[in-house]
Order: structure tokens, then C-alpha cells, then sequence
């Protein structure tokens, strides 16, 4: 008997089932709350600018995201974000896509060449459960120590730092050339997204640094000026690195219990035996595109009521955008630096038509591919490269993996 096939099935039949039962409740609870999480979210917009000057100014920002590390802009970084490394079974993303045998190898060219490593949120997958029996006693094991979180958080701690565990020796190798490429000489940085969220409680960050030593976990990473300080304030900085969850409806800190359902529901269906794997999906078009030179390269806009559009995308980059650019300081805003839509962008044009002074990494579960950012400033007017490093066979001929550099063209983005 095959319990790794056989009780994650039987869970989502349990919660397939629970979730049809539920829906004529549970569905306009949830279409409610995606409506007043929208108004919050487009307040949050407004005073993104706020919180923008307030973190490089070292003052606290008016929006949930208390923890800034800086970090000479003089050097160079690469960074990379959605990366959804999980335990095993077949819900395993990366192992699904084949990007955990992609991953390493960049990691080694980097380290070689003395670069830094900014993995940019979504990095540890804490949302993902099921796939196999490990999966499913997790997610049963959440939900009971999630009623009694509000009043003793050990034990939802203790299954997090379990889970924790099991992705750290699903992906040892990869975290064997973190620790020794980029750990060891303090090369390795770290930002929180929505999906390893967790991460906001120090306890999980001490647990998780004995796999990644020195391991800090900030919301905003800065990359100053030479010579720059807090008395500076914005015009001291060069980029602001974030996962870009922030304004998010559905995803953002105080809002994520929507992103969370979306998610246990999806795994559910996942683990269901009539439907198809995690290599089927937008991912697949997506880097097909991207590497034929038609990746998108547009600002997403979402349904303002709702929060979301029909592709599940919840971040309106359109408005933040349109609001950052009525309120552009002398000089211009740094360069952002985001992921969380898994998108990688460069300087995409805003609803005016004028590129905007953004960046996104995009993610590591593409089929064969992971889409990165170079933050190299020995390029004064253009520090930022997007590269995806894939081992398509239609790229590199089945020789390998290789770095492949991207870059706009109108609406579109893709190889050089």
C-alpha cells in the first residue's frame, strides 16, 4: 500500500468535499472579505511613497513592514525570488518543473564570481500542503494548532519548524552551496514574502539560521549610495528590494488568509487523482513565451472592487505606479525590486506609455527555467539585467543549463 498516493488522496477528498459543502457560506464570506481587503490594499497604495522615504530615513514606515537591512550598493547581487522550495512528494514545485536541478547551478556561477544572493521571498513554501502523507499531516496539523495559535503559539511553531526541516533536506544541495557559497563569507540575504510569511516570528528565523547561519530575515532591503546615509534619505538610495506583497489584496501582511485559501484549495484539487500535475499551467506558456521573446513586460492592473483579476493576480502594479509617479521625488524613485508575480519585468511601461523604474525577478518555477536580476553597478544609468537561466532543449540544445540575458522591447521582453 502506497501511503504517500493513498492518504494525501483520501485528504483531498475530505476537503474537496468540505469545501462544496461550505461554499454556499463560504464563498460570499470570501468575496466580502476580497472586497473590503481591496479598500485597505488601495490605501496602502497611497502611502506606499510614505513608506518608501520612512525606511530610508531609518524611521517606522506606516505600513506592516517593520524590519530594513542596507547594504552597500557598490556591490553586486543577484537576486532571485518564488523559488517555493517544498518537501517531497508530488506536490514538490520545483522538482515537478525541473528547476531544483537548475537552481544550483546558478548558485555555483554566482558564488564563483564573488557575487551576493538576495532570495527575495516565497523561498521556503509554508503554504503548500499535501502530496504526500508527510503533506497531508501537516495540513491537518496547521489547522489544529492554528484554532490555538491566538493563545499558545508552540505548538504551531513546532510544526513549522518540522516542515522547515523537511524542505531543508528535500533541497540539500541547494542549501549545502548556500551555506558554503554564500553564508560562510556573509554573501547570503534574505526578504519575507507571503508564502514563507512564517518567517515574521524570530523564533522560526533562529530555526531556519541553523540551516543558514546568520540568516537575517528583513520586509525591505536598501541598497544605499556610496558614502550614503539615513540623513539622506531617499536620494541616498540606489534600489529598495522587497518581495512585493505588500499592497497586495490578497497576499499582503493582515490579508493573506485569502491567499491562503486559494492555495489549500489548489493543492486539494492537486492531489485529486483525475487532475493534472504541477508541470501543466501558466508556467508552461509563460517560459515559452519568455524564451521565444514574447514574455509579457506590462504593469498588472486588477478589478478595483475585488482586488484580483481572472488570472489570480491580486498586486495592481498599474495604481501603485500611477500613485508613485504623482508623488516622484526630485531625482526619481530608486529602482524597485520586487518578484511575487512571478513575472520577471524591466522597466515596463506605465498607462501613460513612459517606462517605469522597475524590476522583477520573476521566480524559479518555470518548466526548466529560473528568472533572476543582476544588480550590477558598474552600469551607472542601467545596473539591473533580468537573465533566465534554463535548461530548455530549444536554448541550449540539451547541453546544459544556460544564462540567458533578457531584455525589453516595447511590451515584451526576451533574449538578447
Amino acid at each position: 500500500m502506497n501511503l504517500d498516493r493513498l492518504v494525501p488522496g483520501a485528504w483531498a477528498l475530505t476537503r474537496t468535499a468540505a469545501s462544496a459543502v461550505s461554499a454556499p457560506v463560504t464563498v460570499p464570506a470570501l468575496t466580502a472579505a476580497a472586497m473590503h481587503t481591496a479598500r485597505r490594499a488601495a490605501l496602502r497604495i497611497d502611502r506606499f511613497g510614505e513608506h518608501l522615504h520612512a525606511v530610508a530615513e531609518d524611521r517606522p514606515s506606516p505600513l506592516p513592514a517593520p524590519r530594513t537591512l542596507r547594504l552597500p550598493g557598490r556591490d553586486r547581487y543577484v537576486i532571485t525570488s518564488d523559488l517555493h522550495r517544498c518537501g517531497p512528494g508530488a506536490l514538490d514545485w520545483p522538482a515537478h518543473q525541473r528547476t531544483d536541478a537548475v537552481y544550483p547551478r546558478l548558485l555555483e556561477h554566482y558564488a564563483e564570481q564573488g557575487w551576493h544572493l538576495i532570495e527575495n521571498g516565497d523561498v521556503e513554501d509554508l503554504w503548500m500542503t499535501g502530496g504526500s502523507a508527510s503533506g497531508a499531516v501537516y495540513d491537518v496539523s496547521l489547522l489544529a494548532t492554528g484554532v490555538t495559535s491566538l493563545i499558545d503559539r508552540r505548538p504551531s511553531r513546532s510544526v513549522l519548524r518540522a516542515q522547515l526541516d523537511r524542505i531543508v533536506e528535500n533541497n540539500a544541495e541547494i542549501y549545502g552551496l548556500l551555506r558554503d557559497g554564500f553564508c560562510a563569507d556573509g554573501r547570503y540575504h534574505r526578504t519575507v514574502g507571503n508564502h514563507d510569511d512564517a518567517l515574521t516570528d524570530d523564533e522560526l528565523v533562529e530555526h531556519l539560521a541553523t540551516s543558514l547561519p546568520g540568516l537575517r530575515a528583513a520586509d525591505t532591503i536598501l541598497l544605499d549610495r556610496p558614502g550614503a546615509t539615513a540623513a539622506e534619505g531617499i536620494a541616498g538610495v540606489r534600489a529598495v528590494i522587497a518581495h512585493g506583497h505588500l499592497t497586495d489584496s490578497w497576499n499582503g501582511p493582515g490579508f493573506a488568509a485569502l491567499g491562503r485559501v486559494i492555495t489549500w484549495l489548489a493543492t486539494a484539487f492537486g492531489d485529486l487523482p483525475w487532475t493534472p500535475s504541477l508541470s501543466d499551467g501558466a508556467e508552461e506558456h509563460a517560459a515559452a513565451r519568455l524564451l521565444a521573446g514574447r514574455g509579457r513586460n506590462r504593469l498588472i492592473s486588477v478589478d478595483a472592487r475585488y482586488g484580483g483579476n481572472r488570472r489570480f493576480d491580486s498586486l495592481d502594479e498599474e495604481r501603485l505606479f500611477e500613485r508613485l509617479g504623482r508623488e516622484e521625488p526630485d531625482g526619481g524613485w530608486p529602482w524597485l525590486l520586487f518578484g511575487h508575480t512571478h513575472f520577471p519585468m524591466l522597466e515596463p511601461l506605465d498607462a501613460s506609455g513612459r517606462a517605469v523604474r522597475y524590476a522583477n525577478s520573476g521566480c524559479g518555477v518555470m518548466p526548466r527555467t529560473v528568472t533572476a536580476l543582476e544588480w550590477d553597478p558598474a552600469d551607472e544609468e542601467r545596473p539591473v539585467r533580468v537573465v533566465a537561466w534554463t535548461a530548455d532543449r530549444s536554448v541550449t540544445g540539451g547541453t546544459g543549463v544556460e544564462r540567458v540575458e533578457l531584455r525589453p522591447d516595447g511590451r515584451y521582453l526576451g533574449p538578447v
